[in-house]
């Protein structure tokens, strides 16, 4: 009976070994997408395809589960296939059957059973369907995966593969689906600074942006689901009379103006914007956004290249502050991986996590000072000897009706005193050397309450009181750099002990490179 009971049980155990080696082994191959965006929130992975290893096994009713170690962020498709988008299953080969519904309508053909976000854990997972099917070397592809890596320092993404009730061929457990995960654009270069004249608004010269791509191909094809955008935020809103119009149209190839453009204006969802972008002081949103329109070359790194354009209007402005606004670069549509409670989002696609370049330079308001050279002034307390500054600012003349040229625009500004003491160093350069700006409790008379030279107006002061407003010495010798805050500046200076000398002379003005030889200075 022992032996009996013995026999029964080895042929069941035969036989459930029989019935557990009598499934499908597949290998598992996967075409990696060559490189995504690093701040990308909906970026598509390669394929994955799984083929029926031929060795006379059928495949039995099961699952294949792929799990991705960052959330994906789209959900199932409604139908199989190569088209659309979603999640999907495409190139089913016999002995599986294939059906356009996902999922599965019933346990005969290949399809998704559940996609996992992965939201919450920060794990995708998508769970396959493997249907009964007979020995052979059927095949299906698993593709339309998007995935969330913004955030994430992953150079490369792969995919964790393990299957029930079939098997997977050893070492083919997790594959490579994204090679590189690397920086859409690179740091933005301004090849040309634009600028204004911040005495008379002209002298315009509109800026050149130009902004590199990150890698080959980064910003992709021209197909609503996979065109990239570029975001530009200003630093701050231009002064009052000055317009910055960013221009409906770029180019990748720097050439102005487009004629089959590239780029095109869009909004932050991804919509046609449908013109230029236009920049005022009374601007309170300070961005713009670019979306390529055309295919994109593959094959090298392209830049964007965007002109916009200055405008100044109302000469009451004058004179402009003197500003420097920048820019910063994102890629674009910026948004969030999920919704409230963790909802997938549908759009846009692609979608990116902001993450500014820069800052580069847009716009100089450039002011126009007057530098003045003083080649001496004293004083010496003990015996009387002091230099009085006399300073005009003659912004203020008759009008071209009577000199007969056109007259400058009437400006006020400070006066910056930079004071260059006698005491020789031996490493060549004088550490001693100080400066004075004038202010509300400056010394002398001319000045307006808050120390500024109005037009028409002459300041002026001696040493001795610029030296004791300034915290200095009483005793000084040596020369004096005066910079105006404007235009057509003139000083007159005269060291004097008020008794029996008395010398003086105009200030040089300084109207070019120093470094010119010999020096050319006038007055």
């Amino acid at each position: 009976m022992k032996t009996k009971t013995l026999l029964i049980a080895a042929v069941m155990f035969l036989g459930l070994t029989a019935a557990a080696f009598a499934q499908a082994t597949f290998s598992v191959g996967s075409i990696p997408v060559t490189a995504i965006v690093n701040t990308g929130q909906v970026e598509l992975t390669g394929d994955i395809t799984f083929s029926m290893v031929n060795n006379g096994n059928p495949a039995v009713l099961g699952t294949i589960t792929v799990i991705y170690p960052v959330p994906i962020t789209v959900a199932r498709s409604d139908t199989n296939g190569a088209a659309g988008s979603g999640v999907r299953i495409s190139t089913v080969t016999a002995p599986f059957a294939s059906s356009a519904a996902n999922p599965p309508p019933d346990q005969t053909t290949v399809g998704i059973l559940s996609v996992s976000s992965g939201a919450s854990t920060g794990q995708g997972q998508v769970v396959i369907q493997v249907p009964p099917a007979a020995a052979g070397n059927g095949s299906f592809t698993l593709t339309g995966v998007r995935v969330a890596v913004a955030g994430t320092t992953l150079t490369s993404l792969n995919a964790t593969i393990s299957a029930t009730n079939n098997a997977i061929t050893a070492n083919q457990t997790n594959v490579l689906v994204v090679a590189s995960i690397a920086p859409g654009i690179q740091a933005p270069v301004t090849t040309t600074v634009g600028s204004i004249n911040a005495t008379t608004g002209g002298s315009i010269v509109n800026p050149v942006i130009t902004i590199p791509e990150g890698f080959l191909n980064a910003w992709g094809d021209p197909t609503p689901l996979t065109n990239a955008g570029i975001r530009i935020t200003l630093s701050a809103a231009p002064p009052a009379g000055i317009t910055i119009t960013f221009p409906q149209t770029a180019s990748s190839d720097g050439v102005a103006p487009v004629a089959n453009p590239a780029w095109t204006t869009i909004n932050n969802d991804g919509t046609d914007h449908g013109g230029t972008y236009v920049f005022t002081s009374s601007s309170t949103t300070l961005v713009a956004y670019y979306k390529a329109t055309s295919t994109t070359d593959p094959t090298k790194l392209e830049t964007l290249t965007i002109h916009p354009t200055l405008a100044f209007s109302g000469s009451s402005n004058l004179p402009l502050p003197v500003v420097t606004i920048t820019y910063l670069v994102s890629m674009a549509p910026i948004g969030t991986a999920f919704g409230s409670n963790n909802a997938l989002i549908a759009s846009p696609i692609p979608r990116y996590a902001a993450q500014d370049l820069g800052p580069a330079n847009l716009l100089r308001i450039t002011g126009t000072t007057t530098t003045m050279l003083i080649p001496f002034a004293q004083t010496v307390t003990a015996a009387g000897y002091n230099t009085g500054f006399a300073i005009a600012n003659t912004t203020e003349d008759p009008g071209s009706s009577v000199t007969s040229f056109a007259p400058p625009v009437a400006q006020l500004g400070t006066l910056t005193f930079y004071f260059f003491p006698q005491l020789p160093s031996p490493t060549g350069t004088n550490p001693a050397n100080f400066s004075y700006t004038t202010g509300a409790s400056s010394p002398g008379t001319g000045l307006d309450a808050a120390g500024r030279l109005p037009a028409g107006s002459t300041y002026t002061v001696l040493l001795s009181q610029l030296l004791a407003a300034a915290g200095a010495p009483a005793d000084f010798s040596g020369y004096v750099f005066v910079v105006a805050n404007f235009t057509n500046a003139h000083c007159l200076y005269v060291v004097s002990n008020f008794t029996t000398f008395s010398q003086g002379s105009l200030a040089l003005i300084i109207t070019q490179d120093r470094t010119t030889v010999p020096e050319s200075l006038d007055n």
